[in-house]
């Protein structure tokens, strides 16, 4: 399978590049073991963020107020993708999204950011995304042909982010990448009640005046501590979900029906989730959530002679392969990792039949 090849030939030449102590400490980090989602997989750029801002989700998990930049370096990072068994490589790969646990543009983590973001691109090929609330660099326009740029606002008036640049100045940088030929999308995120959908017209307005055409609205998901935080902020988030919990997180009930209307109304293509632009903006496809398919369909594609090479190479023998509009079916059952991989690979879901290998 084309897909499997391409990993083990990038793994060889990273491993090439690396000294065997740095291949040993990629293969121990969990980036190289945790199996992306569906949306795909997540590169940590630093641990802990000082924005504060007041639904962010960081805090109740136990990370710091203070950023750190990660441990490994680009060409480690690049290395502890390609080896992780579930992560497909290539222009088709496993989708990367980059931030998660930090905002990537900060002082602290902003060089190690754009470099994991370059040695990706460099040695993997697979579609890269980032999310920030800082202006974004304008060296973004270098690091890969459709990368993705979510400019993350919830209002223009950003009360919720006061310690985050304003998102005027964020907006404002997002149309400088735009005029460089960059993919950028408005991440309305999240969607916070008597907040975003206050001054959602001035907001999505002021977006589009400066070129924005792609919007995400995000949900907002709260603890009982993101909700007494919004509390202190004026936002009474309780009306809009059931229960609270200390850790765990619960999405509001929201209807952004409202927010969707709305932005069409203005003219902006509305995608369902943050890897759908991600999708689009590599021109791809993806058919693994319920958010979806998005994309152009007819791209999507898994030659079933190539999956039965790939689960030969695993160790199956005889398998049944069949692909059955946009998912495929196999007669047999195989390993989570396996049936990760053949997923991230196709960008299709796997349903496996009654019998064993």
């Amino acid at each position: 399978m084309e897909a499997w090849t391409a990993k083990l030939k990038t793994i060889k030449t990273l491993e090439e590049r690396l000294a065997r102590e740095e291949t040993l400490e990629a293969r121990r980090d969990h980036h190289a073991k945790r199996p992306p989602r569906p949306c795909g997989i997540t590169i940590h750029t630093g641990v802990g963020c000082p924005l504060a801002c007041a639904y962010c989700y960081i805090y109740d998990m136990g990370f710091p107020g203070a950023a750190s930049p990660y441990r490994l370096t680009p060409l480690q990072m690049a290395y502890a993708i390609a080896a992780n068994p579930h992560v497909a490589v290539g222009e088709w790969g496993t989708l990367v999204a980059v931030g998660s646990v930090t905002e990537p543009f900060l002082p602290e983590t902003k060089e190690l950011a754009v470099g994991y973001m370059k040695a990706v691109a460099a040695y993997l090929g697979n579609p890269i995304q980032v999310s920030t609330k800082m202006p974004p660099p304008a060296e973004l326009a270098d690091v890969q042909k459709g990368l993705d740029v979510l400019i993350s606002v919830t209002d223009l008036s950003g009360r919720l982010e006061p310690k985050a640049p304003s998102p005027a100045d964020r907006l404002r940088a997002g149309a400088e990448l735009l005029r460089r030929g960059v993919n950028v999308t408005l991440f309305v995120r999240p969607v916070v009640p008597d907040v975003t959908d206050r001054e959602l017209t001035r907001l999505l307005a002021y977006a589009r005046e400066l070129g924005f055409r792609r919007v995400v609205f995000g949900t907002l998901r709260v603890t009982a501590g993101i909700a007494a935080r919004l509390k202190a902020f004026g936002v009474d988030v309780r009306p809009y979900v059931k229960e609270l919990h200390p850790r765990r997180q619960t999405a509001i009930n929201y209807p952004k029906s409202r927010v969707v209307a709305t932005a069409k109304e203005l003219g902006f293509e509305v995608l369902p989730a943050s890897c759908a632009s991600n999708v689009v903006a590599h021109g791809q496809a993806c058919a693994l959530c319920r958010w979806g398919p998005c994309g152009d369909l007819k791209k999507l594609r898994a030659d079933p002679e190539e999956i039965r090479e790939y689960l030969e190479a695993r160790g199956y023998r005889g398998a049944g392969v069949a692909v059955e509009g946009l998912r495929i079916r196999l007669n047999i059952k195989i390993s989570r990792v396996d049936k990760i991989f053949l997923e991230q690979a196709t960008r299709l879901p796997v349903k496996e039949g009654a019998g064993r290998n």
